[in-house]
This record gives structure tokens, sequence and C-alpha cells, in this order.
């Protein structure tokens, strides 16, 4: 296979790229971004590119027949439209160049969080659940947005296997974003009321998406870790102080600290923070009858992994 992977130089994009290296039914591993990573290998090359920007010549030149689409604005942005641009126009371009090439298989890195937060999901999610992805939350609003473009991809062009992997949090050393960097704070506010979560460790993320592009699975799958932690394990694991603060109180002040910038403070608006009270649990069920694979890690020894490379 010659595989494209968009968003390489990010936390999953980059890690996909240094495993499929070393895989011997993989010729060629061609990576975009703005930003170019320091990884090199002969297998490997990378090219800058704005992923709302023309990608033919790269399909073209590099004989491109198998494409991973995970470039995405992960940790959320003061400007929503620049977000929404990227995520969707991103998305739209790549699947339009994928067709021009006559690509095989896209295989699109989406979320539990395309499910939303709200307090009657389902318990536990599937894949049949319905895509609520929160609109107040532009993370889980594309991640859902983008699902329904995929579908309406999979419609018109039943020729190209596209496979959606829907991972919940995902966990591990390279584990870095708005709420890894909260947990760690010496005193943790957080809402009083939180329920628990479920984690996926990177290794067992990269494996799955390794197996799924091997096999040419199509289909959308949830990737899971089994069990879950509670947020008081989570800071106590970390070594810090969890400060419980009743909701009317928290939202405002969260809110009010995203939208004067105090970084210090958050890192995230507050609808995000809907993911820690409502229920958020899915299920693999699905990935472990469609493929054999044995996971690794459970969702505390995933966590487990994460805390231990922060203490370091």
């Amino acid at each position: 296979m010659n595989i494209l992977i968009t968003g390489a130089a990010g936390y999953i994009g980059g890690k996909l790229v240094k495993s499929l290296c070393k895989k011997d039914w993989v010729d060629t591993v061609v990576g975009t971004d703005i930003n170019e990573p320091s990884f090199k290998h002969p297998k490997y090359k990378f090219v800058v590119r704005d992923i709302r920007k023309s990608m033919d010549d790269v399909f073209e030149n590099n004989g491109i027949d198998t494409v991973v689409h995970s470039a995405y604005v992960l940790p959320p942005i003061h400007d929503k439209g620049l977000m929404e641009d990227i995520n969707k126009g991103g998305t739209r371009n790549v699947l339009e160049a994928s067709v021009k090439a006559g690509v095989k298989q896209i295989l699109y890195t989406s979320s539990t969080t395309a499910y939303g937060f709200y307090a009657d999901n389902d318990e536990p999610l599937t894949e049949e659940s319905p895509l609520r992805g929160n609109d107040d939350f532009i993370y889980a609003k594309n991640k859902k947005e983008i699902e329904a473009i995929m579908q309406a991809f999979i419609l018109s062009h039943p020729a190209i296997a596209v496979t959606i992997v829907r991972p919940c949090f995902v966990v591990g050393p390279g584990f870095t974003n708005p709420m890894a960097e909260h947990l760690q704070k010496k005193l943790v506010m957080m809402p009083a009321k939180t329920l628990p979560w479920q984690f996926v460790h990177e290794d067992d993320l990269i494996n799955v998406m390794a197996l799924l592009l091997e096999k040419r699975v199509a289909g959308a799958f949830n990737i899971t870790g089994e069990g879950t932690m509670t947020f008081s394990e989570m800071v106590k694991m970390l070594g810090n102080i969890r400060i419980p603060i009743p909701w009317p109180i928290i939202y405002p002040l969260n809110n009010l600290s995203w939208f004067l910038r105090l970084t210090f403070m958050t890192k995230f608006p507050s609808p995000g923070m809907r993911m820690m009270v409502h229920p958020w649990i899915a299920s693999s069920k699905k990935l472990h009858e469609t493929i054999d694979y044995k996971f690794k890690y459970d969702s505390k020894s995933a966590f487990r992994d994460f805390a231990i490379s922060v203490k370091k």
C-alpha cells in the first residue's frame, strides 16, 4: 500500500506514521501537515500542506491508494470559523482528491464525542446510537458533522472502502491536550458531580487502525478500553488534589476564564465540561466481533501509563 496520512505531525497521525513504516505490507507512507515532524524513515515522505489546499499533486506523485484522514483541530481555539473551516473544509478537500486518484480505502479518525454528552445517552453507546455531538462544543459538533459528510460520501462512492474509527479519550505517554494539562495541575478544579470515564491506550488505537487498513475493513467502529475510571482516581494517580465545585458556579467561572483567555485557569470552554457530568461510555463489541485483536490495556492501566510518563 501507498498510504497518505493527513495531520501527520499530530498525536495520532504521528504515531501511525511510525507504526506503518514498520509494516512489510506498506510500501510508502506520505504525511501532510503544516508543521514538519522530526521523524525520518526510508519509507516516509513528508509534504508541507494546509489540508484545505489542493492535494492532487500529492496523490499523483506518490501513487496513493489508501488515505488516513487524521488532520483536525483538537485543542479548542477562539476562532470558531477557522476551526470549522479546517475540520470540515479540509475533510471535503481530502475526499475530492481521493476520488480523483481512485483510492481503495479511506480511514477517518472520528471520536466518541460525535455521540455528544447528554443525560439520556445510550448506556453503553454503540455504533447504532445517534450522533448528537453538542452544537455548543465545536470539537464534538464538527465530529458529528464530518461523520454526516462521510456517510453521504459512502452512498455516492460505494467502490471505496470507508472506515470510521471512534476512539474514546486516548491516553499514553504521548497524551497532550487541554484535559491532560488540566489534570496535571496541583489543584484540579472540576464539577462536584462527575461520572466515570473510559480510556483507550494510544498503542491499542494505533494497532487497531493498522489492522483495519491491512485487512481493508470498512464500517464504523468504537475503540474503547475495558472498564472505567473516576476523576478522583485520575487526580490521585497523578498525585494532585481534586477541588469539587458546584456546576452552577464552575460553569460560568470557567466560561469567563475562557473568554478572557486566562489560560492558567482553563484551556477549554465550559460546554466541554459536559463530558465529565453526562454518561459517555461506548462499547467496542462490534470491533471485537470483526477483527482478532486483544487490547493490551484497559482504561485504568492505560491512564496509569500516562501517569507514569508524567512523573518521570
